[in-house]
């Protein structure tokens, strides 16, 4: 059992909610709070930033892992397997369950403090989320086309290469947004030819290229009146897909290949500028 006289009250309720503590401490405790309301305010404050921590966390696992992070797990943090065990060993075990509860109460009473801003705030707020969802659906449509077409041999492609005039013609009238076909060969890329996709009832064009290993690298790209001029470029991944998405003159675009692909980052910006 923990001996937490003389710490912090944070931390001694903390140890208190886990039931570490031993019996006589958890006696002086109970008086405590059977006393002192400020004391039992903080209790419940602790508990409530523990179950939002859980819940945060919880979230934060099922959200989309950032590209950018894949690909340095993939090349490696340059920490030895050997330091990473010392540094865990050296860590005080209390201190590993203590804090994170600590940094989850004191966000929740950040997020009360706020609540008044947020109402007077939502209104204006909203669009933010929604366009996030949308951005969400939009990718996860864009991944499953990508799973089937990217597997087809002979039918790779509606209208292929060799026919490019009439794809830019043809998309462009489709999708109602004006575009040049990106010659990417100085990037590993060819070009085999177009698709036309649906996603939430509108049209997609899907410009498909092959990498020199064979590899499906696709550009989709549809009409958004509504999508904010932005010249940032937003890496994501789906599954063993990775993703570079950008907005431009009333179009979002979206670039997608394989998420072990180093590249698609300098695919996108060179697709950008040229489409």
């Amino acid at each position: 059992m923990l001996q937490t006289k003389g710490v912090a009250l944070e931390v001694r309720l903390s140890a208190y909610i886990d039931g570490e503590l031993g019996e006589a401490e958890k006696t002086e405790l109970d008086a405590l709070l059977a006393s002192d309301e400020d004391a039992r305010a903080l209790l419940d404050k602790l508990k409530a930033g523990s179950a939002f921590g859980n819940g945060a966390f919880e979230d934060f696992l099922h959200d989309p892992v950032p590209l950018a992070l894949v690909r340095q797990i993939k090349q490696g943090s340059g920490i030895s397997p050997k330091s990473e065990r010392v540094a865990t060993a050296n860590l005080p075990k209390r201190s590993a369950h203590i804090w994170p509860r600590i940094v989850a109460a004191s966000t929740v009473l950040l997020l009360l403090g706020g609540v008044a801003g947020f109402i007077l705030g939502s209104a204006t707020n909203i669009a933010e989320p929604t366009r996030m969802a949308n951005e969400r659906s939009w990718l996860d449509e864009i991944a499953e086309y990508h799973h089937v077409y990217s597997r087809q041999r002979e039918h790779l492609v509606e209208v292929p290469a060799a026919q490019g005039e009439k794809i830019e013609t043809w998309l462009a009238s489709s999708v109602g947004v004006t575009f040049r076909i990106p010659t990417l060969d100085g990037k590993g890329l060819t070009f085999e030819g177009a698709r036309l996709l649906v996603v939430d009832g509108n049209p997609v064009a899907q410009l498909v290229y092959r990498d020199r290993e064979g590899e499906i690298v696709a550009i989709c790209f549809r009409k958004q009146a509504a999508a904010p001029p932005s010249g940032d470029f937003i890496e994501t991944i789906r599954g063993d897909l990775g993703f570079v998405s950008w907005q431009r003159n009333g179009a979002s675009f979206v670039i997608v290949g394989p998420s072990s692909n180093p590249a698609l980052q300098d695919l996108a910006e060179t697709a950008a500028a040229a489409i």
